[in-house]
């Protein structure tokens, strides 16, 4: 078995629409010996604006963001498919990597007509470090040193929990540092939490997490929110249909026999108190799983004793109305989206089977012959990032009307915040909040931003002058 350690820094923190920067990582065997390790920056992308703050954090200088010696995006994510395919199989695990850095890499992948599961595909596996020190902070509390933020509650941001656990010289915000503190994290917890460790190692396979949730009566689900730790003794009482993921969970603290003669109105009000009586998980998400017997004291149903919990998980198992009941309420409250105009929030609107075929296609074939693969694919989504892969990557393969209309586009996103895409970074957002950062901050850090104002408002007059010239064409 071998592990693969990732992370990422980007243009900022929305995972639909932000772009990786640079990508680190790390193959280690299953004695976290390092095998091989991997490394790449990119340029920004045209139609990209990135955060001021975030290029603060990460101490990305304006200049490198479109310094020629760096590969274009599409070339780096090419690059990094190759190796991960390389190292498959493979465990894969960052720190906070099933919210953040995994959704980043997924748009990657798809944004330059890859399959975006690489690391579901190729007998790979996945995992996420932060929810093992979230479960050693809740079970193994004596294994890690979790320490206190300035808002008094435990603090897991891998800057702060990495050096105080021994992680020493910490290239913080660098993707490569962030790698080497989440292996020494792993070690770690494998050698001092050895029952984390494994559970989180069984339930890095889906298939195992559903037999384990299906297969016991009761069990132990916790999770930390806003950096407070939660644990419930639940059982299983469904699957969402539209989503086969994901399994609805019954809260035993509450009991199910007190409830099962309420009106859907008074059951659905029931179910809106917090704490939820009714939660979700998602199974291929390695939620954090324990024994019932193992569950912490602040779990609210520990007082009811086993035989107490084990009797109401039997009442709901008898009684499949009532759980089918709870199901539809639970399904009836969610709120429906309609499908996005946006083709980054497109992304799990259907699978890419009819296509991948000619997406193989596309990045064998010479430039000269891609334009026509691209307008062979049915699947919308993929024609539209081809076409703008195009104009990134060969504009000169495509007719002067054709580049106008891209160049437009472009311009109109970088000016232009879309209506329903509130996390969407323009250029007259970046510059309030770089001129933001200038009035606060110290003269080291001044001049940094102040090459980041120049940089922004440059771009800003060359789109605003692009569109003024296409306005004034006949």
């Amino acid at each position: 078995m071998s592990f693969v350690f990732y992370d990422t820094e980007t243009t900022g923190t929305d995972t639909w629409t932000d772009q990786i920067l640079q990508f680190a990582a790390i193959k280690t065997d299953a004695n976290f010996n390092e095998l091989d390790r991997f490394e790449i920056r990119c340029r920004l992308m045209p139609h990209m604006v990135p955060a001021p703050g975030a290029m603060l954090v990460t101490s990305v200088a304006a200049a490198q963001l479109t310094d020629p010696a760096y590969c274009s995006h599409y070339e780096m994510v090419r690059a990094i498919r190759q190796k991960l395919v390389e190292w498959s199989p493979a465990i894969f695990m960052g720190y906070n990597s099933l919210d953040y850095d995994e959704d980043l890499l997924r748009q990657a992948l798809y944004k330059t007509l890859h399959n975006p599961y690489l690391t579901a595909l190729y007998g790979n596996s996945r995992s996420d470090v932060l929810r093992m020190v979230h479960a050693c902070h809740l079970f193994a509390p004596n294994s890690l040193t979790i320490p206190i933020g300035d808002n008094g509650n435990p603090s897991f941001k891998l800057d702060r929990v990495g050096p105080v656990n021994g992680f020493v010289d910490h290239n913080a915000h660098d993707a490569m540092g962030d790698v080497l503190a989440t292996i020494h994290l792993c070690r770690l917890i494998e050698d001092r939490a050895p029952e984390v460790w494994s559970a989180f190692m069984r339930f890095t396979k889906k298939a195992a997490a559903v037999d384990y949730i299906t297969g016991e009566q009761a069990f132990c689900y916790s999770e930390i929110y806003f950096q407070k730790g939660y644990s419930y003794l639940v059982t299983v009482i469904g699957q969402n249909q539209q989503n086969r993921n994901e399994y609805y969970l019954f809260d035993l603290a509450s009991d199910p026999a007190s409830l099962v003669n309420l009106s859907d109105v008074q059951l659905a009000a029931h179910l809106a108190r917090s704490p939820k009586p009714l939660r979700s998980i998602k199974a291929n998400a390695v939620p954090i799983l324990f024994a019932a017997d193992e569950a912490p004291a602040n779990c609210k149903a520990v007082t009811l004793g086993l035989d107490e919990v084990e009797r109401r998980a039997q009442f709901l198992a008898d009684n499949p109305d009532f759980r089918g009941r709870l199901i539809a309420i639970r399904e009836a409250g969610r709120p429906e989206y309609p499908p996005s105009p946006h083709v980054e929030r497109q992304i799990y609107d259907d699978f890419f089977n009819r296509d991948e075929h000619l997406m193989d296609a596309f990045h064998e074939a010479p430039w000269e012959e891609r334009p026509a693969i691209v307008e062979q694919m049915q699947d919308q989504r993929l024609r539209r990032i081809g076409r703008q892969l195009l104009h990134m990557e060969r504009p000169d393969l495509l007719d002067a009307a054709t580049r106008q209309r891209h160049d437009r586009e472009v311009a109109q996103r970088l000016l232009f915040e879309a209506e329903d895409v509130d996390s969407w970074t323009v250029l007259p957002k970046a510059i309030e909040q770089v001129d933001e950062l200038l009035a606060v901050a110290k003269s080291g850090r001044a001049t940094f931003l102040r090459e980041h104002r120049a940089f922004l408002v440059n771009r800003h007059d060359a789109a605003l002058a692009l569109l003024d010239a296409a306005a004034a064409r006949p």
